[in-house]
């Protein structure tokens, strides 16, 4: 047999856990970074309050430096807090199995884009063409990472609609198959008229007896068609706190960071003077980890901080008016404009708040897409939402608008849209429709 060498050159992307906890912190609300944060002070010695007194913290690690005791391998990365969201949960559910390097990257894009409710936001194409791979991932690659996904979580994580969401969950019922047989039927073809609770047009459409048409009614009821929200974080307050505020100064717009809502953590210069007496390599190790948590807080803030700016600096007419003049923006513009990725972007602005003076916002709510006025101007659609809102807010109790015509009055004020989307936009308001409005 002959032997013989090859040099071979690959490219791979491995997250450090530097950019591991700055991720995680970027995510965050400013109520679960809290909670993080207390946990590190908890138990990294060399952490502390900026402005607090901790003597006594210090006495009693002078008193045990040299207890070996002392955990030799705490890793701030398993430190993982009870109440969970869905991003924290898939993460450790995956993080159990072992995989290639470019899987991983795969698999965390494909949880990036899991909303809340537990259903894949993007399109796979689009994601596929966000994963940093030259040449692009193959879709049949990622649809086997996402079956995966979908396979290893709470039944309906990962769906792509609806449909799919109540069949992930009918699929592990092994009782009665012919109910549950009916019950994808109806899934999958019928849920219009489910909603609509035809049951005689339902029971004709599929051909079973009633019984088992109501059977299988009786389960789909029971599915959780927002699996999501099961892991949604318990705060420990009703009220939101924003981030950020702007404000008119001087008749400019400054935006500033709300400062009191932010843990300001520093490292603590008496265990630092240790660490250089005792020389101790877990020592320099839990050194090492706080002062990336002090230099992720400050990456995080002047983040936040920037991509607010950015945001306000285009939305002006908004704040000088009211929501009906949200202008038109992606999270490209941004991402453009800072030089930072969109899914960045996209972790900064969630679960973060801006207080205006319209009320409080999430930084998130100011993205959207945008419709065409017949003057060829971009209108957010956020300032139709508004703008629907406005025209239903102040319409006859007795005599509401029909879709068609709030079709017609958005056209004179020069957006020319499709009924269906008034529609669309309605039902996203929640409002119900003018024959369910009118009051006799």
């Amino acid at each position: 047999m002959k032997l013989s060498f090859n040099l071979k050159l690959s490219q791979s992307l491995k997250l450090t856990p530097l950019l591991q906890q700055s991720i995680k912190f970027l995510q965050a609300s400013q109520a679960e970074l809290n909670d993080l944060v207390e946990e590190y002070l908890a138990e990294n010695l060399f952490l502390e309050e900026d402005g607090n007194e901790s003597k006594n913290h210090i006495d009693k690690y002078k008193n045990n430096v040299n207890n070996t005791s002392i955990s030799q391998n705490y890793n701030i990365f398993e430190n993982q807090i009870k109440n969970q969201t869905l991003k924290e949960y898939l993460i450790e559910n995956i993080s159990i199995l072992s995989f290639t390097d470019r899987n991983q990257v795969i698999f965390s894009f494909l949880i990036d884009y899991i909303d809340d409710n537990g259903y894949l936001s993007e399109n796979l194409e689009k994601i596929r063409e966000e994963i940093p791979y030259d040449p692009l991932v193959d879709l049949k690659e990622i649809e086997i990472l996402l079956k995966l996904i979908q396979n290893a979580s709470l039944p309906g994580i990962g769906a792509r609609n609806l449909t799919e969401c109540l069949n992930l969950q009918l699929d592990i019922i092994k009782d009665n198959p012919r109910i549950i047989k009916i019950a994808k039927i109806i899934s999958n073809k019928y849920l219009g008229l489910l909603a609509s609770a035809n049951l005689k047009q339902l029971k004709n459409k599929i051909d079973c007896e009633e019984n088992e048409l109501k059977n299988a009614i009786e389960i789909i009821k029971k599915l959780n068609p927002k699996p999501g929200l099961t892991f949604q974080k318990i705060e420990n307050t009703n009220y939101i706190s924003a981030d950020v505020t702007v404000k008119k100064v001087n008749g400019d717009w400054v935006v500033e960071l709300n400062n009191e809502q932010f843990f300001k953590v520093k490292i603590n210069s008496d265990y630092e003077n240790i660490l250089l007496d005792k020389n101790k390599s877990n020592l320099k190790d839990q050194f090492q980890e706080a002062k990336w948590l002090v230099k992720n807080l400050q990456q995080r803030s002047i983040s936040i901080l920037r991509v607010s700016r950015s945001i306000i600096e285009r939305q002006i007419d908004f704040l000088e008016k009211d929501e009906s003049y949200i202008k038109p923006l992606t999270l490209k513009d941004i991402a453009f404009e800072l030089e930072l990725h969109e899914s960045t972007i996209s972790r900064i602005t969630s679960n973060k708040y801006i207080s205006t003076p319209h009320g409080i916002f999430e930084l998130k709510y100011f993205f959207g897409s945008s419709i065409k006025t017949k003057d060829k101007e971009n209108l957010s659609s956020k300032a139709i939402l508004s703008k629907i809102k406005n025209i239903i807010d102040n319409e006859s109790k007795n005599h509401p608008y029909s879709d068609e015509q709030l079709c017609l009055l958005l056209k004179q004020q020069g957006v020319n849209i499709a009924r269906r989307t008034i529609t669309k936009y309605r039902e996203i308001l929640r409002i119900l429709p003018s024959s369910k409005r009118k009051i006799i």
